[in-house]
């Protein structure tokens, strides 16, 4: 394995009506201003004795029409946010806000107007997917969703991955689990349970894929997650192992380095990029929401506050690339990745 990508490591401690999935990709329009880079997205530092996950990652990628063009920017930021544990959901979800911070100054200051106006008080309090029916927020949010197309230079990535997949890693999920806990352990990366081992390698490897495609040389990067299992100390793992695990599995998938690269997970007292936290947050929930649907056959569960998550996902916007993608069983017991496009009917 190549040695750990060269950076400067600072530790942040900021401590309805719907049809689906087609295996093709979403084209938004043509490439302007460095607003988007168009595909294919090739990693060249993936080998044939790299794991078959990151060939998956490595194929998604190169099925995606455009990304957005960082290449301007000094400063890129990375929100993220996980969902599908409760014990009667169909997928893991893993959605990703990749966007040039340095570009994020209208859309703080549109917020700060938009929460006075709304009464929102509690300044940075986030707009959480399983929460929208909450008065103020509630009518604030197709104002919100607004804001996010028009002042948010980025993408934003949500990989589902199908649960009866035990394991990306191992043909069986006992199998991957024991040699996920094994290789963390014996690496010195702290002492994992197995299911949680697999949710910080999934999460790691799906990161350190679109990182490599979307941003360059001597860039500063800042990871920021809401507080998760994978984030928090234990006993016998931290935060820190957390750090060190990404720059290893970063040097899979990366051929350049970092000026500064940043790792930060948000406190009870919230603050600005918790705004861009939310983003994620609708993202996966709503894509949970709308495969769990598709399946059952029923009807999304909620309001119109769903509805208008539903629609602004579905819609392109000029500087937010929206990337839905699937993680999906085979018949011979392997996986594939599917890149999903949304059809809005309305």
């Amino acid at each position: 394995m190549k040695p750990p990508f060269k950076k400067k490591t600072l530790a942040v401690v900021i401590d309805r009506t719907f049809a689906l999935v087609h295996a093709t990709p979403i084209s938004v329009g043509a490439s302007r201003q460095k607003i988007r880079k168009q595909g294919p997205f090739k990693l060249p530092s993936i080998s044939p004795d790299h794991h078959y996950f990151c060939h998956i990652l490595g194929g998604v990628l190169e099925l995606i029409a455009e990304l957005p063009d960082f290449s301007d920017d000094s400063k890129i930021a990375v929100m993220s946010d996980y969902g599908g544990e409760h014990s009667d959901a169909h997928y893991s979800t893993y959605s990703f806000l990749f966007v040039a911070l340095n570009k994020n100054g209208p859309f703080q200051t549109h917020m700060q107007e938009l929460r006075r106006k709304h009464k929102i008080l509690d300044r940075y309090s986030e707009f959480k997917y399983k929460d929208l029916k909450y008065g103020p927020r509630s009518r604030a949010l197709p104002e919100y969703l607004q804001l996010i197309d028009s002042f948010i230079h980025g993408a934003v990535v949500t990989v589902v991955i199908d649960k009866s997949i035990g394991s990306v890693f191992g043909t069986t999920k006992s199998e991957g689990h024991a040699a996920i806990a094994r290789q963390l352990e014996g690496g010195d990366f702290g002492s994992w349970p197995g299911h949680v081992g697999e949710k910080v390698m999934r999460v790691l490897h799906i990161l350190a894929a679109f990182t490599a495609a979307l941003t360059y040389d001597q860039q500063r990067l800042l990871w920021y997650s809401d507080t998760d299992q994978i984030n928090d100390d234990a006993k016998d793992r931290s935060f820190a192992h957390v750090q060190k695990l990404f720059e290893r599995i970063g040097a899979m998938y990366m051929t350049h380095g970092f000026d500064v690269l940043g790792f930060g997970k948000s406190f009870s007292e919230k603050g600005y990029l918790d705004d861009l936290l939310s983003v994620p947050d609708l993202a996966a929930g709503m894509l949970q929401d709308l495969l769990a649907a598709r399946d059952s056959g029923t009807e999304i569960p909620g309001g119109e506050e769903k509805l208008a998550v539903l629609k602004w996902l579905a819609t392109p916007a000029k500087f937010l690339s929206k990337i839905h993608l699937r993680i999906a069983p085979k018949e011979d017991g392997t996986y594939e990745g599917q890149v999903l496009t949304l059809e809005p009917k309305w």
